[in-house]
């Protein structure tokens, strides 16, 4: 409807706003600016049938609205469109109260008459918010005079910009009139019952968007500004007067399993939001289950949580799966003189296992004894009342040693059995590899003693790095590899022991213990055919070449290679294998 708003009135109700809102922000404390650009549009008059259509535009553009809305408004209104607002709750936008009737002028009604009119719309809208809250009113006209402000019960919002979008009727003339007017902290009065003013706000949303503007409710651009609205007062805008709080974040979900089930609790860092979850898909509202405290579940539950506060402004949504069924340890392995040995943590638990690469079941083969593995077995163990546990892949290598995290199917599978057994390379626990983690400055140096033979070291190690410790598993290896030549230290003392090796630091320590052994260095590789070969530092350049070569560096793909990227140790199993081969 029109707001036929006169300058006068107008500008006696920006006095008044502009008092109570600059007290209020002072109350509040100042937080450090996130440096955002908050603009609240505000829809008046609907719901109307394009107001779908705009939830449509909204959501594509990641962006809140305030929606205030009349009972009946003609053809309009929330008793003829009453399902949009289950959207427009469950979206995040605000619903709020435009009054039931839309009355003109309505300060000239009396007290009775006003109270009414609000109250019958925020019966419409505790219903479908799933409860009370503080909701926000605009009166018809923006009037604020008579017994209004004394009336209503709630927070009054007014606008500082308006496209006179139910005067021009105008996309067009909607558009540049938002982007014109448009400022920091600012409330856009648009009306959602004219298909050109929902087109025009949407296209004025892109382009204040690209300015880099956030679109919020009037609630939450009151809050982040440090505004406490308060009933009767009026409020046109909130600019930013030193108080940019940032968004509500998203409440966590944690579980603790204990002996009769898991234990699930949910937080939430901001202050003044009242937590609420469903258990079903539903997203939840002020009429969701209350969290009071820790629940505990024996049963897989998926939770939806959202802080809600006291004006319907709600968090992010978070959804989670919790299983209610406490662990079962995963099998521990022993391998020994041949055979197999499993065992579980947990109490009563029973071990499944397979010897053909499947995946175990309650239907595999119960262990009761030590056995044989094959190349892949597979174990499981499993409690009534309990999650089973993960799946332990055991594999065999050719040379009799057993792995958890060797795959027989992996590209390094046969690397690493061989440069193990040549005692090369060690796991990194008894029957793990770890062929992920990246080979280490102190790694490689000791592969290249191992390769050497692991020789005496003269009582002469010359002065010590500041950080080798002498007893470390490294600390003969890197002194015998400063004594050769191998190595170096950096200019500050220290070896850096866990620093990662590089691709191309390995061809040079290969290609410098290669020298080292007598070996012939001097092929060459044509790099040219890699993209990235220009990243290959200059004091590496020969070592690449010849580590290409020879086959011991290829390409991670069959453009790139890469030569900055880490070494992982089962890329340093492969190579290794390869450079035994040469020797």
């Amino acid at each position: 409807m029109r707001k036929r708003l006169s300058a006068l009135l107008l500008g006696l109700a920006l006095l008044l706003s502009s008092l109570p809102l600059a007290a209020a922000a002072e109350q509040m404390p100042v937080a450090a600016s996130t440096g955002a650009k908050l603009i609240a549009f505000t829809f008046d008059d609907g719901p109307s049938v394009y107001t779908p259509t705009l939830l449509d535009g909204l959501k594509a553009r990641g962006a809140k609205a305030t929606f205030f809305m009349n009972g009946v408004n003609g053809s309009h209104g929330i008793v003829n469109h009453k399902s949009v607002l289950t959207r427009m709750r469950d979206e995040g936008h605000q619903l709020a109260n435009h009054t039931y009737q839309h009355l003109i002028p309505f300060d000239k009604y009396g007290a009775s008459t006003i109270a009414s009119e609000v109250s019958r719309v925020e019966s419409l809208l505790f219903d479908r918010m799933g409860g009370a809250y503080t909701d926000m009113v605009r009166t018809p006209g923006g009037a604020v005079g008579g017994a209004v402000k004394s009336t209503v019960a709630a927070p009054i919002i007014l606008w500082s910009v308006d496209p006179l979008d139910w005067k021009y009727r105008n996309a067009n003339t909607v558009y540049n009139n938002i982007v014109r007017g448009a400022h920091d902290g600012a409330i856009v009065l648009v009306h959602d019952i004219y298909q050109t003013s929902v087109q025009g706000a949407l296209r004025a949303i892109d382009t204040l968007k690209s300015q880099g503007y956030e679109f919020v409710t009037v609630a939450e651009l009151l809050r982040r500004r440090g505004v406490t609205p308060q009933n009767g007062v009026v409020y046109t805008s909130a600019p930013n007067k030193g108080t940019n709080l940032p968004a509500y974040t998203a409440p966590t979900i944690a579980s603790t399993p204990g002996d009769n089930g898991v234990t699930v609790t949910f937080s939430s860092p901001d202050k003044g939001v009242t937590l609420y979850y469903t258990t079903s898909a539903m997203t939840p509202h002020l009429g969701s289950q209350k969290y009071t405290g820790p629940i505990t579940i024996t049963r897989d539950t998926t939770f939806s949580v959202v802080g809600i506060d006291q004006y319907g402004t709600r968090t992010p949504v978070t959804t989670k799966t919790v299983s209610g069924l406490p662990p079962t340890a995963a099998p521990t392995v022993s391998y020994a003189d041949g055979m197999l040995t499993l065992s579980c943590a947990t109490p009563g638990a029973s071990i499944y296992y397979t010897t053909d690469g499947s995946t175990p079941t309650a239907s595999s083969t119960l262990y009761t004894e030590p056995f044989a593995p094959t190349t892949t077995t597979q174990c499981i163990a499993m409690l009534d009342g309990h999650r089973n546990s993960p799946v332990i892949t055991c594999t065999l290598t050719k040379y009799g040693r057993l792995f958890t995290d060797v795959p027989a199917d992996s590209w390094y599978y046969d690397s690493v059995g061989e440069i193990v057994q040549q005692g090369v390379m060690n796991g990194t626990g008894d029957y793990t590899f770890s062929p992920d983690t990246v080979m280490t400055r102190a790694m490689l140096t000791t592969v290249l003693y191992n390769l050497a033979g692991a020789p005496e070291v003269g009582d002469n190690l010359g002065y010590p790095y500041a950080d080798v410790d002498a007893n470390a598993y490294y600390a003969l290896p890197v002194y015998w590899a400063r004594q050769n030549g191998l190595v170096e230290g950096y200019p500050d003392n220290t070896f850096r022991p866990n620093a990662p090796v590089t691709r191309e630091q390995t061809a040079v320590l290969l290609c410098r213990f290669a020298a080292f052994r007598g070996m012939d260095t001097t092929a060459r590789a044509d790099l040219s055919v890699y993209t990235d070969a220009a990243q290959i530092s200059a004091y590496a350049q020969d070592a690449m070449q010849w580590a290409a070569a020879v086959g011991l560096v290829n390409g991670r793909t069959a453009t790139t290679l890469v030569p900055q990227g880490s070494a992982t140790r089962a890329e340093g199993a492969k190579i290794l294998t390869g450079f035994t081969a040469l020797s």
